[in-house]
């Protein structure tokens, strides 16, 4: 899937900069469970709106790749990326001890396609950082990532993969890291420099 154009007025000087949303139409239909306060199909209602408000014309639409192990496994173990992969509802009874583990349950359940979520919304952090580095964009989005509260060996907050840190780390291959930077198996805090502008970043 890719359509709309690419362009879009931002900031007080009323510069078009070329913007790239990703979004995959499937993630709308992973469900939580009944109750639960994280519910993918908004980011299905966020698309028609941008659908109905005409803002489609002005981006770059495109269906991100599902991440690769070796993508999760940038930040997250290697067992624990395995885990994401295997467990499903009909077998978590018998990954008692590995739910515990790896902090799959409450708010964070095992539910159908759990996996290819992981990998759909943390393929489009990371697309969306390789389109920044590689200077096709200005601006990148995708809306059904931000899921910074996962942990390198465990899911915390209803989030199972980093892709935040994951496109942080796609971003350091291009852009100039000063003062701190450090990693660690509850979070990412670094500054970047882009261009003219200091970001300071810590999920």
């Amino acid at each position: 899937m890719e359509s709309g154009g690419n362009s879009l007025p931002s900031g007080r000087d009323g510069v078009k900069r070329k913007v790239s949303y990703f979004y995959d139409p499937e993630v709308g239909n992973y469900y939580y469970g009944q109750g639960h306060p994280m519910k993918p199909h908004r980011i299905r209602m966020t698309h028609a709106l941008l659908a109905h408000y005409g803002l489609l014309q002005h981006m770059q639409v495109l269906k991100p790749t599902p991440a690769k192990d070796r993508d999760l496994c940038k930040f997250h173990a290697d067992d624990y990326v395995s885990f994401l992969r295997a467990i499903t509802p009909e077998t978590q009874q018998d990954q008692l001890r590995q739910l515990k583990r790896f902090n799959v349950g409450e708010d964070c359940p095992v539910f159908d396609g759990l996996y290819s979520f992981c990998q759909t919304y943390a393929g489009g952090s990371v697309a969306g950082a390789v389109k920044l580095n590689q200077g096709g964009s200005d601006i990148a989005i995708n809306w059904s990532g931000g899921l910074h509260h996962a942990k390198k060996c465990e899911a915390s907050g209803f989030c199972y993969v980093n892709d935040i840190v994951l496109a942080i780390l796609e971003l350091l291959k291009v852009h100039e890291v000063g003062l701190l930077s450090y990693l660690t198996e509850y979070c990412l805090f670094w500054c970047m420099r882009m261009g003219p502008s200091l970001y300071f970043f810590h999920c």
